[in-house]
């Protein structure tokens, strides 16, 4: 289920609001027309302050896209094209499609987005005490903006990864280094020290103090700690399967099953073989793939006279994947889809393979304990 809806493209990059953005948009809203509004601009009308509030908000989480914007446009002029950029609850992300390819085109990528809050801080800063006069309602709503994006920018500098300070951090440690995956368990390392110490000052906050946005430093320290993690393990992932091929990793010893053979058939081929899917096949003609789970779907009763061919997934709705395509653009294609299993086909629909997360696995395994070669 895709969670976000297309707002709009800016130089090729589609624009996505994650439904998370709602509702911290709601609440910001709330904030601002109730509380923050009313103690700055006294004696003003409850739509005056609901207008500034929503305004203010989206002129919030425009500078959010700006920031967003900064990492793009340098991405896009170092050759790294963006997927998207998608606005949620905490912020924004530009969803990159490669990693920067040396430490100095990371850094300046990095580097863009809090230089680009920052530059909007002076911006706003600028004219609230140039032009502007204090305690009218535009007057405090430019400031809070300048405020905000002074936060954004200071607080994106913590050296957390996958904050960008993390991140810039990696950038220094790799040029010395000279190892991007070594650079990246010390950023994460560091980044996941901070988050725990954030998750225990949010809860001496809430147990000592009473005040329950200890409970902000808790969840964001889980985020952090979480995509951290996260953000290492792909990379892991993406230098074993790194130029490697599907035909290297693939399991070509196949079983097979016939798209008429009845269910309590496929039940006994799956006691035999212990395998949790099979290809379907008659003749020379693969018709699809059928797993444990869909066959959990039938009531045992139906298993005499049910057909194979009436649980499995089509070949025009299973993934394919050649024997010389990328292993790590399948997996990721594999992972972002939740496909547990790829056959492998010539281009003349010959099956050659079956591609899982099993095979992965292995692969991974075994090239951590008996290295590259």
């Amino acid at each position: 289920m895709n969670h976000s809806f297309r707002l709009m493209q800016i130089r090729g990059i589609p624009i996505e609001i994650h439904f998370s953005w709602l509702l911290i948009f709601f609440l910001f809203s709330i904030s601002l027309a109730q509380g923050y509004f009313p103690l700055m601009v006294e004696d003003l009308s409850s739509q005056v302050y609901w207008i500034a509030g929503i305004l203010t908000t989206l002129l919030i989480f425009g500078s959010v896209l700006t920031h967003e914007l900064g990492h793009s446009f340098v991405a896009l002029n170092d050759g790294i094209p963006i997927k998207k950029i998608t606005l949620f609850i905490f912020g924004g992300v530009a969803q990159m499609e490669a990693e920067p390819k040396n430490p100095k085109s990371e850094f300046r990528i990095t580097a863009a987005g809090p230089l680009t809050s920052l530059a909007l801080a002076v911006i706003t800063g600028g004219i609230y005490y140039l032009f502007l006069t204090p305690g009218q309602i535009i007057s405090e709503a430019i400031f809070f903006v300048a405020r905000v994006n002074l936060i954004m920018a200071v607080f994106n500098l913590i050296p957390a990864f996958p904050l960008d300070g993390g991140r810039l951090f990696r950038s220094i440690i790799w040029l010395f280094g000279k190892n991007m995956l070594r650079a990246t368990r010390i950023a994460v390392t560091i980044g996941s020290i901070l988050s725990f110490f954030a998750m225990g000052l949010g809860f001496v906050i809430i147990f000592f103090q009473g005040d329950l946005w200890g409970l902000w430093l808790i969840f964001l320290g889980w985020m952090i700690y979480q995509a951290g993690q996260s953000s290492y393990s792909q990379l892991v992932f993406k230098e074993t399967f790194a130029g490697m091929e599907v035909s290297k990793i693939m399991s070509t010893d196949l079983q097979t099953i016939s798209p008429d053979a009845t269910l309590e058939e496929l039940a006994d081929h799956f006691l035999h073989y212990r395998y949790g899917a099979f290809p379907v096949v008659y003749g020379s003609t693969t018709h699809g793939l059928v797993t444990l789970q869909d066959m959990k779907e039938v009531p045992r009763e139906k298993w005499p006279y049910t057909t194979v061919v009436h649980i499995m997934t089509p070949l025009k709705e299973t993934m394919v994947a050649r024997p010389a395509s990328d292993a790590a653009d399948v997996m990721m294609k594999m992972a972002t889809q939740n496909v547990g299993r790829a056959l492998v086909m010539t281009e003349n629909g010959e099956l050659v393979g079956l591609l899982s997360r099993t095979d992965m696995m292995r692969f991974i395994q075994m090239h951590m304990v008996l290295g590259d070669e």
